[in-house]
């Protein structure tokens, strides 16, 4: 506002336009002090009526410090404006003084122009007699000029063709072809234009035959040629053809012999060039060296260097020879309808240009191609080929020879990826099998197993850090370099990845005869699921996000491979807990029916089968909790105090006399209880070891049910069979978190034993205590 109101009142002191536009406003505010409309008297009242006295004297102290401001102002502007009328003044003094000195000089240039206009005149005065007698006999010299170039044509063309001076000939022809034309009518140039024309014919034949005989005839040969015979009103069409033929064939086999001789010059340490590629400007865009240029850049450095040429010399040739050339050629085409035009000649420049430009792409990309060129190299390689490409560009942009390269490039690229990606599939599907290799050394311990566990989980982190580590720095300047989208190749690479981890986890899932190798490939998936899947877009993030493509690692369905690692790792742990399920289950198998439980001694200890069952589950618990390491193992001892006998063997030890009919109810209560699918929640991906454990026994102890189902029990084998079965009672039932499926099935075993047996007397139950207490004092100290 303070701004504002100084501006007002300069503008009002000096009378400018803005002080005239604020007027309006103005006006209509009389107690504005910076207004036209100001009334003082208005304004003064005002102040004494509403104003302290404080506030009048800061009033007053800030208008005079507004006064002083303006005079400060008003004396700035006065000093300003007159050191400019003083610059002003000595200008115009100059400029006084030099106009006056132009004026001697423009007075002394108009009379030296007179006098060269009157000079002219008289010239032109005293020569205007004789210039018609000179025009006429300078035109009677030209004539006699070209009657004297007539009269020699024939020696003149046979001379020249004598000496093998073809091209003269054929120029000299062509201007008096033209002459003769004129004078037809005359008699006397017959003979002159019938043996001339014989002559030309005798050439056009000699051509004709050279060019049919010689199949390798050299660039400019084959041009000269190709350009004579046009001159002689040769087939233009099928002339062009022949050549653009020929020039492509030769260039096919110079591309061809380089790539011969590549192993060769690889021995002796340098890649030889082709002797056109030596004869061109050679000149390289950044000076390197091949010595220090990767194999395969160095390879399509020198390619270019050796083909490139060759195709600038072809278009060059074409454009100075069979386009755009002189009034005589012109006048052969104009006498020639079928004659290709401008434009079709241009098109079967590009044709040719472009199908010899894509056989060198082809020849580079198959050597760029090639498993042991790494990324580095291939971008190398790649910037060497547009560097190489880039005169026939700028020489022939309708070719889009830019475009094939791009594609190139693109496929190039994705086959770089993909053999990247392929690399780190193989090394999953090698740390998967190296897993197997465990069973080789014999029983590893568990320290051992944990540690190739987590060597095998560490090196699969490893092995996609390092693949992405590879490929992720070559997108951005490859995409650069031939205006690709980034973006397309970072999600080829993230769909690379996904697909390579879906192979690892189809490779462990693969059959296997190793329950321990079954094991630490869940192990492995477990990670996977839990963990390993999580990094990969947190790796892919880190490595893509530096060049601008973080959001492709978006593209990587993370939800869906940890469903896929979990399938995986469900699968093995049923097929580990199968196999365990099976050999336990033989084993029992096996001791059950091979002894002979009607003339078995009494009782002095649990059987090698109660030993058998829980060595075994022991084992398996020992390997399987490298997978649960939070999970508390169960010790697999007797827990607590001996288990009291239940409901079924007091029913027996009691001696009471139970009807077919309870006995059947009983069974079959339990065999209802059983129908049920036998499963330890690793497909619903609630798997513990407490229930792959308790699955297993499940499995053994229907295993044994059956086997005693099929047996014949006297009566210390009846007494054996309650022995172990208490013994187990007190082992597995603690451990279990089935414990009523698993005491279930010992009482169906003593039942069916009850029912198998010819003579059933049960042993008291102290005795089966003592039988047990001694069973677990063994196993303690076998422990310690």
């Amino acid at each position: 506002a303070e701004r504002r109101r100084a501006r007002a009142r300069l503008a009002s002191f000096y009378g400018g336009g803005d002080g005239a536009a604020g007027e309006d406003a103005a006006a209509e505010d009389d107690m504005d002090i910076d207004g036209s409309a100001f009334n003082a008297d208005r304004y003064v009242s005002n102040l004494l009526q509403y104003k302290s006295l404080e506030q009048i004297v800061q009033r007053g102290n800030s208008m005079v410090s507004e006064i002083k401001s303006l005079d400060s102002d008003m004396q700035m502007l006065v000093y300003e404006n007159y050191n400019k009328f003083i610059s002003a003044t000595d200008t115009i003094r100059a400029m006084k003084h030099r106009v006056e000195d132009m004026e001697g000089q423009m007075s002394q240039l108009e009379a030296n122009f007179g006098m060269i206009t009157s000079a002219s005149d008289s010239v032109s005065s005293a020569f205007s007699a004789r210039r018609s007698q000179l025009e006429k006999l300078n035109g009677v010299k030209k004539n006699l000029t070209k009657l004297q170039f007539l009269m020699d044509l024939p020696a003149r063309l046979q001379r020249c063709v004598d000496d093998g001076h073809h091209s003269l000939a054929v120029k000299c022809y062509a201007k008096a072809r033209r002459m003769l034309s004129a004078v037809g009518h005359v008699a006397s140039f017959e003979g002159i234009r019938t043996e001339s024309a014989l002559i030309m014919r005798n050439l056009n034949k000699q051509l004709t035959a050279r060019l049919q005989d010689e199949a390798h005839l050299d660039a400019e040969m084959l041009g000269d040629t190709i350009y004579l015979l046009l001159k002689l009103q040769g087939n233009e069409e099928s002339l062009l053809k022949e050549y653009l033929s020929r020039r492509r064939r030769d260039i096919h086999e110079r591309m061809a012999a380089f790539v011969s001789s590549v192993p060769k010059a690889a021995e002796d340490g340098a890649v030889r060039q082709g002797e056109e590629g030596a004869e061109g400007d050679g000149d390289d865009d950044d000076g390197d060296d091949d010595d220090s240029l990767p194999p395969a850049a160095a390879f399509v450095k020198q390619l270019c260097e050796a083909i490139v040429p060759q195709l600038l010399q072809v278009h060059s040739a074409w454009h100075s020879r069979f386009m755009g050339a002189d009034g005589e050629q012109r006048d052969d085409e104009s006498a020639a309808p079928s004659a290709p035009s401008e434009e079709l000649k241009e098109q079967m420049l590009l044709e040719m240009l472009s199908e010899s430009t894509g056989a060198l792409i082809d020849v580079c990309r198959s050597r760029l191609s090639e498993e042991q060129v790494p990324p580095s190299e291939l971008l190398s390689g790649l910037h060497r080929l547009l560097i190489g490409l880039g005169p026939l560009h700028e020489a022939a942009p309708a070719a889009k020879l830019l475009v094939r390269v791009a594609k190139a490039a693109d496929a190039l690229a994705r086959h770089a990826i993909d053999e990247r990606v392929s690399a780190m599939q193989a090394g999953l599907a090698e740390c998967v099998a190296n897993i197997s290799k465990l069973d080789d050394d014999g029983r590893p311990s568990a320290e051992e197993l944990h540690a190739r566990l987590n060597g095998a989980i560490a090196s699969v982190s490893e092995l996609v850090r390092h693949a992405l580590g590879d490929t992720a720095p070559l997108l951005v300047p490859l995409c650069e370099m031939i205006n690709l989208r980034a973006d397309s190749m970072a999600k080829h690479l993230v769909n690379g990845m996904y697909n390579a981890l879906q192979a690892m986890a189809r490779a462990a899932t693969a059959p296997s005869s190793s329950a321990r190798d079954v094991l630490l490939r869940a192990g492995l998936c477990m990670h996977m699921a839990a963990a390993g899947v999580a990094q990969v877009p947190t790796l892919l993030k880190s490595q893509l996000s530096p060049h601008g493509l973080g959001g492709a690692a978006l593209g990587f369905d993370g939800a869906a491979m940890t469903r896929e690692m979990g399938r995986a790792r469900d699968a093995l742990m049923q097929s580990f807990v199968e196999m365990q399920a099976q050999k336990l289950s033989r084993l029992v198998s096996e001791r059950v029916s091979s002894t002979n439980w009607l003339v078995c001694p009494a009782p002095r200890a649990v059987t090698g089968l109660v030993q058998l069952v829980v060595s075994e589950l022991r084992q398996m618990q020992t390997l399987a909790a490298q997978l649960f390491p939070a999970e508390p193992v169960r010790a697999l001892l007797p827990q607590g105090p001996f288990p009291a006998a239940s409901s079924v063997m007091q029913l027996v030890q009691q001696r009471t006399r139970q009807s077919n009919s309870s006995s059947s109810a009983i069974t079959k209560d339990l065999q209802r209880m059983f129908t049920r699918k036998i499963s330890f929640g690793a497909s619903e991906g609630k798997a513990t070891l407490a229930g792959m454990l308790t699955h297993v026994t499940k499995l053994a102890l229907k295993t044994m049910l059956e086997e005693v189902r099929v047996a014949t029990f006297g009566c210390a084998g009846f007494q054996q069979v309650q022995v172990d079965c208490s013994m187990l009672r007190w082992v597995l039932a603690p451990t279990s978190n089935d414990e009523e499926a698993v005491l279930a099935l010992l009482d169906e075993i003593f039942i069916s034993c009850q029912d198998r047996c010819l003579d059933c007397v049960p042993m008291e139950q102290p005795v089966v205590e003592a039988l047990c207490e001694s069973e677990r004092q063994r196993l303690l100290l076998s422990l310690a």
